[in-house]
């Protein structure tokens, strides 16, 4: 076997898309500590046997959710197969195919992992005890103590599941003994068994004989039951037709007694509309003058509402008429201050202009002399500096009492227009004053015009303008005429009534004499039946006395009958106890059989791991020392393994010697030697024929001298294997060795791979 080429997507720490060409030989697999090397090579167990040290959510790459693939190219004698597994979906769905020469040859995760092993001949774990060899497996066999060496010896040649088949076989063995053992001390006594079955036999007979006697006669009381129900049925048939002839008979009745009251009652109304009609007469002349006098009352109450509402209002009394030239001459004396006041400000603004520029000129004035120029025409002032002084100082004089005389005037004009705003002020607020008034006293001289003219209207239309008493006479009159009007048009609708109360009345009378002759038939149905209440109560009481003693016969046969089941069931428990104390009796010597058996294969079992165990160790010194003399070009006797610690000793010149006594590259030489054996005893023994070697940091802590010794030895096993694979985290081996695959760590816990030709 050959591995070709190597696919990975989101597999470990390999998220990017990774196809990596394996060359044949001897191929260096380095990169720093963590980068990823062991997940490379984990990726080929994981891709052909679905294999992997954890759980399947972690293969794929942290914190991804797209498809992991995976695909192993290999060429094996003489074919190219390409083996691809993948997880996806969020459950990690597991598919996987298998292609040999471009054809798909299986599919599925089963029946690939069936597939490889048919095709290299070995299933997953023989695959990785020959392939795989680690650095802790390498250093450890002449490290360890003799049992943990031995342990990992047949750990790695398979014969550890003999040790448990074996420890099994023992357990099961020991396990029967005390099942027999405990078996025969329960084992019960069969004719105690026997005579129990016999005594709940005839019991259960002689309650099922009972239980017969009384259903028997719980039968015949139901049968004495049933005849007198039925003659019970029959007295009570009549007894419900005489009920309902006495409820049809109370109902006719009640209407005949209805139909007479109803005739009584019309008889009366009949009589008191004869009596209304003279009461109408009465009641016609009172109503007739109705609408007149309801039309007079309108008038007068129209007139004594008019002439009240106009009491209500006072006779206006005229204010003053408003001045308002007045109020317009305050107004225009106020706007005439004003601007006086506007006029001297000014003033007064320009004077204290003046006078700042005059102070100006004072001050520079002040800083000539008499020999300096002129500021105006440059000539020397000369005698003319005085005169320039006296003009300035005369000059800001004039200036400031202009300004002091303007200040007085403006305070006196302000004083002035505020006066005169002040009583324009009050002229205005006056004018308003006496606008509002004259305003009132208009709106109220219109108002009690127009109530005027409507009391003269009221009153003419009533001719006059009534007294409290014609007003109240005037009232009692309307009504009066119309609680007679009311009463009439009540009497003429009850007259209106006289046809059909005549039709009731000759109704009722018929309804009388049709009750009456229905009441006599019914009178005469019940005469007929012969109904005896009394009877029909005996009957019920029979009946009800019948009905308990069945019940109780009932109750009897249920008792005797359950008695007999539970007899019955104590029958069965009895010879079923009978019969598991029979199949007790015959599995106490299928047990011991048993016993005997499991012993056997136990002491088999233990013969043939011994054997086995026995065999191997010859075989593995036999082929560590072929391969150790090849490797140090027989430099020593020989190397030999004991055969039961696998303790590796080297025979130096006729003596033996521990490992101990040799340098680093020899004991290193020696490990490496028995477990390249063991890898071969491996695939030997489970009939296939890989030709590949994973060694994994087989170099570990070695110095120059010693990497160089495990360089040759390595080229030295190409004639051994098609393809090994030597794992490393030292950079300087892949100088060293004809092919190298670097494995670069990436950010983010990531990594990638590369083909390096050397």
């Amino acid at each position: 076997m050959r591995i070709t080429r190597l696919y990975l997507r989101n597999y470990r720490v390999f998220e990017d898309e990774l196809d990596l060409e394996i060359p044949p030989g001897l191929v260096g697999l380095y990169g720093a500590n963590g980068a990823g090397k062991s997940y490379l090579i984990e990726s080929v167990l994981w891709t052909l046997y679905g294999y992997s040290r954890t759980t399947k959510e972690e293969v794929r790459t942290a914190d991804v959710n797209a498809d992991c693939v995976t695909e192993v190219e290999f060429e094996h004698e003489g074919h190219l197969y390409l083996v691809r597994r993948s997880l996806t979906g969020i459950n990690s769905t597991v598919k996987a195919q298998a292609i040999a020469d471009g054809a798909q040859v299986a599919e599925g995760v089963q029946s690939v992992r069936r597939y490889v092993h048919s095709v290299l001949g070995m299933d997953a774990a023989a695959f990785r005890a020959s392939v795989f060899a680690e650095q802790k497996q390498v250093a450890s066999f002449s490290g360890l103590r003799p049992a943990e060496r031995k342990d990992l010896v047949l750990r790695l040649l398979g014969i550890t599941p003999l040790d448990r088949a074996r420890d099994d076989a023992r357990r099961d063995a020991r396990a029967a003994a005390a099942a027999h053992d405990q078996l025969r001390r329960v084992l019960p006594d069969l004719e105690v068994l026997e005579n129990t079955a016999a005594d709940t036999a005839a019991k259960a007979a002689a309650m099922a004989t009972a239980a017969l006697s009384e259903q028997a006669a719980a039968a015949t009381a139901i049968e004495q039951l049933r005849v007198d129900e039925v003659r019970f049925r029959a007295l009570d048939e009549v007894g419900r037709e005489h009920a309902a002839l006495v409820a049809d008979g109370r109902a006719v009745r009640a209407e005949h007694d209805a139909a007479e009251r109803q005739e009584r009652e019309l008889a009366a109304e009949l009589e008191e509309l004869g009596s209304m009609e003279q009461r109408v007469a009465e009641l016609r002349p009172e109503a007739v003058g109705l609408e007149d006098a309801e039309r007079e009352l309108q008038l007068i109450d129209e007139a004594r509402q008019a002439s009240q509402a106009l009491a209500t209002v006072p006779v206006p009394v005229a204010p003053p008429i408003p001045d308002e030239e007045a109020a317009d001459a305050a107004r225009g004396s106020a706007e005439a201050a004003q601007s006086a006041l506007a006029e001297v400000a000014g003033l007064l603004q320009g004077a204290r202009a003046e006078l700042e520029r005059a102070g100006e000129a004072m001050a520079l004035s002040s800083a000539l002399s008499p020999d300096a120029a002129c500021p105006v025409c440059g000539q020397a002032l000369g005698a003319a500096f005085e005169q320039v002084q006296a003009h300035r100082a005369r000059e800001q004089a004039e200036a400031t009492e202009r300004v002091t005389a303007l200040e007085q005037r403006s305070r006196a004009l302000g004083a002035h227009a505020a006066r005169a705003r002040t009583a324009a002020d009050e002229a205005v607020a006056a004018l308003k004053q006496a606008q509002t008034a004259w305003a009132s006293y208009e709106k109220l001289c219109d108002r009690r015009a127009t109530l005027e003219e409507a009391a003269r209207a009221a009153c003419g239309r009533a001719g006059r303008l009534p007294t409290d008493e014609e007003a109240a006479e005037q009232r009692q009159e309307v009504g009066r005429r119309r609680a007679a009007a009311g009463e009439l048009q009540r009497a003429l609708g009850r007259l209106e009534r006289r046809p059909a109360v005549v039709r009731s009345l000759e109704a009722a009378r018929a309804r009388i004499a049709d009750t009456a002759g229905r009441l006599e038939t019914l009178r005469d149905k019940v005469r007929s039946l012969g109904f005896d209440e009394a009877e029909l109560e005996a009957a019920r009481t029979a009946c009800e006395d019948r009905r308990r003693l069945a019940e109780r016969a009932q109750a009897a046969a249920h008792a005797a009958g359950l008695a007999a089941e539970r007899a019955q069931a104590e029958a069965g428990a009895a010879a079923t106890t009978l019969q598991r104390g029979t199949e007790q009796h015959r599995a106490l010597a299928t047990a011991a059989e048993e016993a005997r058996h499991l012993g056997r294969v136990a002491e088999l079992l233990a013969a043939f791991r011994d054997t086995v165990v026995a065999t191997v160790g010859p075989r593995l010194s036999t082929h560590a020392a072929e391969l150790f003399a090849e490797l140090t070009d027989n430099e020593y006797d020989r190397l030999e393994v004991d055969p039961l610690s696998y303790e590796i000793q080297i025979r130096d010149r006729g003596r033996l010697f521990g490992m101990d006594r040799f340098s680093g590259s020899e004991t290193d030489l020696a490990n490496l030697a028995l477990r390249v054996a063991i890898s071969e005893h491996v695939r030997l023994l489970s009939g296939g024929a890989v030709g590949l070697l994973v060694l994994d940091e087989v170099f570990g802590p070695l110095d120059e001298d010693r990497k160089a010794r495990m360089l040759g030895a390595l080229e030295r096993l190409r004639g051994r294997f098609r393809q090994i694979l030597v794992v490393t985290h030292d950079d300087a081996i892949k100088a060293e060795l004809p092919h190298a695959i670097e494995v670069l760590k990436l950010p983010g816990r990531r990594a990638a791979a590369r083909s390096i030709h050397v």
